[in-house]
């Protein structure tokens, strides 16, 4: 049975409410590394500059949201009340996967008194806004997935009020995008042993169709969907948040250094000190720099202790082979490690991945994002005339860090895709020239 929904149904700012409900409404992986960088002098006071990138092409954010609605929803996020009590115990008792670790009080006393970097918007020559955003690091990462949940959600309701869309074809966008969520629950029922957690927060339609859609998730197929990356919604759910570590992690260490050793060997040590800081969660992420440089590179005691990888920006059908083959080379044993495909994914694939590798690998299991939080693209029910509706490829990144000496310097990401490399050239370029080309493509980036 098809339902109806109005405008103010999914988008909150329709009622002039803010689109982040909570300090919550993150990512776990932000909340892990927040704990880590406060537990760290040598990065805690580290300043950093972030700024947004659009992927996609055509996408023309200026001219479908108002600034005055930006503006609104930022100065919301900014004058929060921060964290609850009820947000400060559900913290306090939280223990890592392992039960080995609980968050340091630091972070629950940073958290009840947090205050948010300032922020600078402009419009770019390509009709885009522009943002960025300095401090301390711990004060200006939180801002990444707040700026991302409200531009995807702004930029979707704008797009629909340009139209002045009725009940029944908001109803129609709604539902087409709930029918392939039960199409995709479906393709899940076929594999009752495949593990995923939903990962979609930061490129969400809006906050409350994220919910509705997790609610679905849990009802429908709870053995399959054990879990979600947004704090906010497992304090709600009573479910695990899942979530480990991020590229920001290695941009910004690595962005003090020229010299192309000290660059390398500060990409391993970050992780050396996260395996530290959390027993038994030593998930790689390797493709920062390129996948094949970090495994071929890879010193002997992170080989031995990590706990897995997460395939990011490499196709899995790829990356997945590659790993087992580096574990295999070097005597480990690939059951025992965690493996975590998080791109490009949809049930699909997903259930292709399982099916090929479930008797080989025990710890398989998946983080799906934008496929199941904002599978919009198509929906729309009358011609696109203000660029493509739907979801489309933005992401917020560290861009400069205040080296001691006061001077700023680019930070890097290459990844195994060059179509997501960032961000200044001469620093690219550097990256490039120490860590190769090894393994890596150049694909159009749709997520």
């Amino acid at each position: 049975m098809k339902q109806k929904f109005e405008l103010q149904d999914i988008f909150p700012s329709v009622k002039n409410e803010c689109e982040v409900r909570s300090v919550l409404d993150t990512d776990m992986y932000k909340i892990l590394m927040l704990d880590f960088i406060l537990a760290n002098p040598e990065y805690k006071n580290l300043n950093v500059s972030w700024k947004m990138k659009i992927r996609t092409k055509w996408i023309k954010t200026a001219e479908v949201i108002p600034l005055e609605d930006l503006k609104n929803q930022l100065e919301m996020v900014k004058n929060m009340n921060w964290i609850t009590v009820d947000e400060y115990e559900y913290l306090k008792n939280y223990k890592t996967p392992n039960w080995e670790k609980s968050l340091n009080e630091e972070i629950l006393e940073f958290l009840k008194n947090l205050k948010l970097s300032d922020y600078t918007i402009w419009v770019d020559d390509d009709g885009n806004y522009e943002l960025e955003f300095i401090w301390a690091w711990p004060n200006s990462m939180l801002w990444e997935i707040y700026w991302l949940k409200i531009i995807n959600a702004l930029y979707a309701k704008n797009y629909i009020l340009k139209d002045n869309l009725v009940s029944e074809e908001i109803s129609q966008i709604i539902n087409s995008t709930l029918d392939r969520l039960y199409s995709d629950i479906e393709i899940f029922k076929q594999t009752p042993e495949l593990r995923f957690a939903e990962f979609g927060t930061r490129r969400a339609l809006s906050a409350p169709f994220q919910e509705m859609m997790y609610g679905i998730l849990r009802k429908e197929i709870p053995q399959n969907c054990v879990g979600t990356s947004n704090v906010y919604l497992s304090k709600l759910t009573w479910t695990f948040p899942i979530g480990t570590n991020a590229h920001e992690l290695r941009m910004i260490p690595t962005a003090l250094y020229d010299e192309s050793q000290k660059i390398i060997d500060t990409m391993y040590e970050i992780d050396r000190q996260w395996m530290k800081h959390f027993p038994g969660m030593g998930i790689l992420l390797p493709d920062t720099f390129g996948t094949s440089f970090y495994y071929k590179n890879c010193p002997q005691d992170i080989l031995e202790d990590h706990s897995g990888t997460r395939f990011d920006s490499k196709d899995p059908l790829i990356a997945i082979p590659e790993y087992v083959n580096w574990l295999l080379e070097n005597w480990q044993d690939p059951k025992m490690k965690a493996w975590i495909p998080s791109d490009w994914l949809d049930a699909s694939l997903t259930n292709e991945i399982q099916k090929t590798h479930e008797d080989t690998l025990w710890k398989l299991s998946f983080w799906i994002g934008t496929n199941l939080s904002n599978n919009t693209k198509g929906t729309y029910p009358i011609p696109e005339t203000h660029g493509p509706f739907g979801s489309f490829s933005v992401v917020i990144k560290p861009s400069k860090v205040q080296r001691p000496d006061g001077t700023w310097v680019s930070t890097v990401k290459l990844s195994d895709n060059f179509e997501k490399a960032m961000w200044e050239k001469n620093r690219v370029e550097l990256f490039k020239k120490i860590f190769g080309n090894e393994g890596m493509e150049q694909h159009q980036t749709l997520v």
